[in-house]
C-alpha cells in the first residue's frame, strides 16, 4: 500500500470502516466529496469510496435526500455506470462504496493528450448515451454529465459513468454553498434557471461533455459561474466543426444537436442519440484484425509512393528544363530522380508483401473488398465540406499553386546559374521540395472526399493486387465478413471459444456463461426482429453491450489481467439484463426459434 493519507476525514472513515475496508489513498477531491481507494477485506479486491462533505452531511434534508438518491442509483445495473455496493451513514459520516475502475477521466484523457479521434469519440458518446438511457427509464436524472464523471478503464477503454443521483439530491435543499449545484461548464439552460428537469437536461450536458472531448475545448468559457451561466442560457452554442473541422458530420451534427438550447429540439431521449451515432460509426461491421492492420499500412503505403513519386517526376522535369545549363544539375537530378522513383517502388512492393501475408492467413480479395468500401464511404463522410468550404479550399488551393510555381521557377533559375555550386544545390533542392509540396496540396484539396486508395482496392487494381500477392498460396480462404453471420452471434461464438480455452476449474465456477452467452444473443436476435418494440433500440443496444463485456472480461481473465469475481458481477448484470429483455419479450419461445 501507499503512504496513508493523514487528514482527519481519512482516519474517521477509516475507523468507521475498520474490519471491512482498508483505505489506501485519496484518489481526488471535489465539490461534491473526497475519494478514496480501499480494499474490500472480505472479498479482497479494489474498491473506491466517496464520502459526502461535512458541510453537505450536516444538513439533515440534504442528508436524508442524498442517501434515498445514492440507494436509488445503487439500483442500477449496466456494463457503462459504476456500480454502488452499499450507501452508509456513521455518525457525520455519509458515504457510498463503489467499484474502482483501474484508469482515467474523459476529462484526463483529454487534457492529457488532447481531444479524441473520432472513432474513438463515437464509441465512448455511445456508451455514455446508453448508461444515461438505462438511468432515465428508471427514473433516475444524473444531472451533473461531466468529463470528470466518465471514466476510461485501462486495456478496454470502456466508458462507465459515475455519481448517479448526487447533483440531484444536493440540489434539493439550499445548502451554505449557496447558487446553482452542478457544474456551470456544462449545465443546460433549464437546470441553470432551476427549472424542473428530464432526461433532455442530461443530453445537454453531454452535448457539452461531447464537445470538449472532441475539440479539446469548452463550448462555453467565461470566468464567473453568472457569465457561464447565462451563455448557456442564451447563446448559441459553436458548431463543433468550426473548431475541428475533421469531425464526421453525423458526429457534429449529432454534438450541435444536443446543445440546443430548447429541450423539445434536443433528442427525445439517449436512445434516440445513439442511434444518431451510429451513422458516425458508418455502420461498419466487424473487420478481423489481419485486415484492419493491411487497410492501415497500405493507405500509410499509397501517400508516401504518391508523394515519392511526385517528387521523382518534379525532378525529372526540373532536370529536362535545366539540362545542359551546368554539370551540377545532371550530376544530382538523375540519381534523385531514380533515387525517388525507386523509394516509390520499394513502398508499393512492401505493400504487395502486407497483402501476400494477409493472403497467407486466408483472407483473400473477396474479404478486403467490401471493407474497402465501408473505409471508402467513412472517408467521404469524414472529409465533407460545405459548399462554402470547398470555395474557400479550392481558392487556396489555386493561391498554394500560384505561389508554388513562383518560387519553383526562381529555384530553378538558381540552377541555371553560373555561379557558385552552394547555390546550385539549394535552388535544386526547392526545385523538387516545393512543387512536390504545392502539387500534394492541390491534390489533397481536389480529391477531399473522393478517397483514392480505398476506391483503387475496389477496383480492378485491387484484383490484380491480391491476384499477383496470392500466386504459389493455396488454401481456403476466409469469408468476407461484411456478408457473414449477425454479428450476436460472431460475438457470441469468440465469447464461447474464450470460454473453452480456460482451465477447468474457472469453467466450473463459471458454468452459467454459455447459457448467458445464448440467451444474450437471442434477445439481440429477438429485438431486432421486433420492430414494434417500444424500447427496441435501447434494449438492443443495452443487450449488445452487456455481450460485449462478457467477452472482454474472459479476455482478461484469460490473459490473466481480470477476476473471477469482476466476471462474476458482470454476469450478474447481464443476467437481470436479460430478465428485463425476456419480460418485455413475453416469453423464450420466441428467442430459442431466432437461434434455430
Amino acid at each position: 500500500m501507499s503512504a496513508p493519507s493523514t487528514t482527519s476525514e481519512f482516519v474517521a472513515l477509516q475507523r468507521a470502516v475498520a474490519g471491512r475496508y482498508s483505505l489506501d489513498r485519496e484518489l481526488g477531491r471535489g465539490g461534491m466529496g473526497v475519494v478514496y481507494l480501499a480494499r474490500d477485506v472480505a472479498l479482497d479486491r479494489l474498491v473506491a469510496i466517496k464520502l459526502l462533505p461535512p458541510a453537505l452531511a450536516d444538513v439533515p434534508a440534504l442528508r436524508t435526500r442524498f442517501l434515498q438518491e445514492a440507494r436509488t442509483a445503487a439500483g442500477l445495473s449496466h456494463p457503462n455506470i459504476v456500480p454502488i455496493h452499499a450507501v452508509e451513514e456513521h455518525g457525520d459520516l455519509v458515504f457510498f462504496v463503489m467499484s474502482y475502475v483501474d484508469g482515467e477521466t474523459l476529462g484526463a484523457r483529454v487534457r492529457r493528450a488532447g481531444p479524441l479521434p473520432p472513432d474513438e469519440a463515437v464509441r465512448v458518446l455511445q456508451q455514455i448515451a446508453w448508461a444515461l438511457g438505462h438511468a432515465h427509464a428508471r427514473g433516475v436524472i444524473h444531472r451533473d454529465v461531466k468529463p470528470d464523471n466518465v471514466l476510461l478503464e485501462r486495456g478496454t477503454g470502456r466508458a462507465l459513468v459515475t455519481d448517479f443521483g448526487i447533483a440531484r439530491a444536493a440540489d434539493a435543499v439550499d445548502t451554505p454553498r449557496s447558487g446553482v449545484t452542478g457544474t456551470p461548464q456544462y449545465m443546460s439552460p433549464e437546470q441553470a434557471r432551476g427549472e424542473t428537469v428530464d432526461g433532455r437536461s442530461d443530453l445537454y450536458s453531454l452535448g457539452a461533455t461531447a464537445f470538449f472531448a472532441t475539440t479539446g475545448r469548452l463550448p462555453f468559457e467565461g470566468t464567473s459561474v453568472a457569465g457561464l451561466l447565462a451563455q448557456h442560457a442564451g447563446s448559441p452554442a459553436p458548431s463543433v466543426r468550426s473548431l475541428a473541422p475533421r469531425v464526421p458530420l453525423a458526429l457534429a451534427a449529432a454534438v450541435n444537436r444536443c446543445l440546443e438550447k430548447d429541450p423539445a429540439t434536443r433528442f427525445p431521449s439517449a436512445e434516440a442519440l445513439a442511434g444518431a451515432l451510429d451513422a458516425a460509426r458508418g455502420m461498419q461491421a466487424d473487420v478481423p484484425a489481419p485486415v484492419r492492420a493491411f487497410l492501415k499500412e497500405a493507405d500509410a503505403a499509397a501517400g508516401e509512393i504518391g508523394t515519392t513519386l511526385t517528387a521523382a517526376g518534379a525532378s525529372l522535369t526540373v532536370f529536362l528544363t535545366a539540362f545542359g545549363a551546368n554539370d551540377i544539375a545532371a550530376i544530382v537530378f538523375v540519381p534523385a530522380t531514380l533515387l525517388l522513383a525507386s523509394m516509390g517502388g520499394v513502398r508499393l512492393a512492401q505493400t504487395m508483401a502486407a497483402a501476400r501475408d494477409l493472403a497467407r492467413q486466408g483472407y483473400d480479395y473477396g474479404a478486403v473488398r467490401p471493407v474497402a468500401a465501408l473505409e471508402e464511404r467513412a472517408q467521404v463522410v469524414e472529409a465533407a465540406m460545405s459548399p462554402e468550404q470547398r470555395r474557400r479550399a479550392r481558392r487556396e488551393a489555386a493561391l498554394f499553386g500560384t505561389v508554388g510555381a513562383v518560387k519553383t521557377a526562381v529555384f530553378v533559375w538558381l540552377v541555371t546559374l553560373d555561379g557558385p555550386t552552394w547555390l546550385n544545390l539549394i535552388g535544386i533542392a526547392g526545385a523538387i521540395a516545393v512543387p512536390t509540396t504545392a502539387i500534394r496540396h492541390i491534390w489533397n484539396v481536389l480529391r477531399s472526399g473522393k478517397p483514392l486508395w480505398p476506391k483503387l482496392l475496389r477496383s480492378r487494381v485491387g484484383r490484380w493486387l491480391f491476384r499477383v500477392a496470392g500466386l504459389g498460396i493455396s488454401g481456403p480462404a476466409l469469408p468476407a465478413p461484411v456478408a457473414g453471420e449477425p454479428t450476436a452471434i460472431a460475438l457470441g461464438r469468440a465469447a464461447e471459444e474464450v470460454f473453452a480455452a480456460l482451465p477447468a476449474t474457472q469453467r466450473e465456477r463459471l458454468e452459467a456463461v454459455p447459457a448467458l452467452i445464448e440467451r444474450l444473443q437471442g434477445d439481440v436476435l429477438a429485438l431486432r426482429a421486433r420492430a414494434e418494440s417500444t424500447d427496441g433500440d435501447g434494449r438492443l443496444q443495452t443487450a449488445m453491450v452487456a455481450l460485449e463485456t462478457l467477452r472482454l472480461d474472459l479476455l482478461r481473465l484469460a490473459a490473466g489481467t481480470g477476476t473471477l469475481d469482476e466476471l462474476t458481477q458482470n454476469l450478474e448484470a447481464a443476467r437481470r439484463i436479460g430478465e428485463e429483455i425476456d419480460a418485455e419479450l413475453g416469453g423464450r419461445r420466441e428467442v430459442r426459434d431466432l437461434l434455430r
